[in-house]
């Protein structure tokens, strides 16, 4: 006779269940893998989660968006369900994700593996091996009490950064003692509390700035405001937050759905991306429907979807955008997970937010590689990359998983440290004026050297070089790597950290990656020499000097 426990039902009722099954006995290292159609880091990671199930049953592994998570866990879904047919044939496997299009991405992966669909409106084939629900659907009153009687020996989390919320929790309760692997580019919670509670290890991936170099996801320009900017300043004034911790979308609406800052926006879409096809990133419906007749009245090809668009109209869209019908999708919370189209050329980031992952999710959807293009835009017009650096930042993704407890500061749980400088003359914002220059942040060309005759014209500066090409000037590495195209009139040589340069007739101070420093709006700013520059702020004004801690010294 089975040992019976009382456990606590969805509808927090009293039933009586029996004990789960302990879970079939397999050595998950010595499990006959299939790794083809599998790039070498996608077979290398999965065979870490198998290494890690062998002594514990709840793992997570991080991946990019764009890197292949689907391809990495529908393939652990071969090899386990080829493994129960032998020897654990009461076994199942559940796929749970919480978007539709996420559903969809798994199920079309899995492609010939006997499969069901735990959904709304779908019809239900529990019999199958393999099952992939939306965990509203399965976690819902109508079905938990099947659910719960099924026994899915192995449980894939897609997204799983969610995986804390009480829904996802309820998971644990269910089925104590199945495998779990919980998969995600971005472990990490607003409240940089960890996922240990649930999980007991990570799996972790190469940087993203390993992925670029090694040509599985796209080069980027990053172009973004500037710090000292007149929006950057707002937005770092905004203290009305959601009960998600994230900015409060009635006070984004209020301050940055305004013509004259829809206006910045299509001006630097018209700068940088005109006739490229890209998503844009806005706040609500009406601040997306506002960008969307912005750019259509400037004839661009551009819609806007929400949660509220109907499913039919929804995917229609879609289907015209990824066949080049529309150019633009100005979104609302939609295109951040589970959405592949990998020739988006441009993505645009009209809402602020203090989400780490949000951030990545959205700039990762401009990462994916097609062979229709060379290399991706990002538009930050808010400013993100002040908070979290650019894409190639490096992220301590353990230190996240395991969780803190620090708050904002020189370290916001971005996972980086940065030293954020803003003007100490604070000013009333006048967007009026209509002056929010964007600048080249962070440039990258896959780790490619630059041309001999490129090199050639470098100044060698040990570690990194100033090089000019056309009469421009830019900056590479002492392997000739690319780290700054060169775009910029004029540059003095590399000194304790800093670069003085010349765009547009003015002067500022990047650092070595190309991030601006001082904004280019002085009339000349010399080299350092010993540690001193000659700075001069207008044609007419008097010479002074600073120091190489940027400070003016008499």
């Amino acid at each position: 006779m089975n040992e019976k426990l009382i456990l606590e039902s969805y509808l927090d009722q009293e039933v009586e269940i029996v004990k789960p099954f302990d879970g079939p006995t397999i050595r998950f290292s010595h499990i006959e893998a299939n790794d083809d159609g599998l790039r070498p880091y996608q077979s290398e990671m999965k065979h870490q989660v198998y290494s890690l199930w062998d002594r514990i049953n709840n793992v997570m592994l991080q991946m990019p968006t764009g890197t292949g998570k689907t391809v990495v866990f529908t393939s652990i879904v071969r090899d386990i369900r080829k493994w129960c047919q032998c020897n654990s044939k009461e076994s199942k496997i559940l796929i749970i994700a919480h978007r539709k299009e996420l559903i969809e991405q798994a199920s079309n992966k899995l492609r010939n593996l006997p499969h069901g669909i735990i959904q709304s409106g779908k019809p239900q084939q529990l019999l199958l091996p393999v099952q992939v629900a939306s965990i509203q659907t399965f976690m819902s009153r109508r079905n938990y009490e099947t659910m719960r009687l099924q026994r899915f020996d192995f449980i894939i989390i897609d997204e799983a950064h969610h995986s804390m919320a009480p829904g996802y929790q309820k998971l644990w309760d269910m089925f104590p003692n199945s495998k779990k692997l919980g998969v995600t580019a971005t472990p990490w919670r607003m409240s940089h509390s960890g996922f240990t509670s649930l999980f007991g290890d990570i799996v972790l991936s190469r940087s993203i700035e390993w992925f670029v170099n090694n040509g599985y996801l796209s080069n980027y320009d990053y172009i973004s405001i500037a710090r000292n900017s007149e929006i950057q300043h707002k937005i770092n004034s905004i203290d009305r937050y959601g009960a998600d911790g994230d900015y409060l979308e009635a006070e984004l609406s209020n301050l940055f759905d305004k013509d004259k800052i829809r206006a910045e926006l299509y001006k630097s879409y018209k700068q940088y991306a005109k006739g490229k096809k890209g998503i844009i990133y806005a706040i609500d419906r009406k601040h997306a429907a506002n960008i969307a007749e912005l750019y259509s009245v400037n004839g661009v090809k551009a819609c806007m979807i929400d949660g509220t668009t109907p499913a039919n109209e929804r995917q229609e869209l879609i289907e015209s955008f990824k066949a080049g019908v529309i150019e633009v999708i100005v979104n609302v919370n939609i295109f951040s997970e589970g959405f592949d189209c990998p020739d988006i050329e441009f993505i645009q980031l009209a809402r602020p937010t203090k989400s780490l992952a949000l951030y990545l999710q959205q700039v990762g959807r401009a990462l994916r590689i097609s062979p229709n293009k060379t290399s991706s835009i990002i538009l930050d017009n808010v400013g993100l990359y002040n908070r979290f650096g650019t894409p190639m930042a490096n992220r301590r993704w353990h230190y996240h998983f395991v969780g803190h407890d620090e708050g904002e500061g020189f370290n916001d749980g971005s996972g980086i440290t940065r030293d954020i400088v803003f003007d100490p003359q604070e000013r009333i914002p006048d967007y009026s004026e209509g002056n929010e220059a964007m600048v080249l942040v962070e440039h990258t060309n896959g780790g490619k050297q630059i041309r001999t005759e490129e090199a050639n014209n470098a100044v060698a500066l040990g570690e990194y070089n100033i090089f000019r090409k056309n009469g421009l000037y830019g900056i590479c590495d002492h392997k000739n790597r690319t780290l700054v195209p060169p775009v910029y009139e004029d540059m003095h040589p590399y000194y304790s950290g800093y670069i003085p340069f010349k765009q547009n007739g003015k002067w500022g101070i990047m650092l070595k990656n190309g991030t601006i420093k001082v904004k280019p709006k002085y009339f000349y700013i010399g080299p350092f020499i010993e540690g001193i520059a000659e700075v001069q702020n207008r044609e007419n004004d008097p010479i002074y000097h600073i120091n190489d801690k940027l400070e003016r010294i008499e």
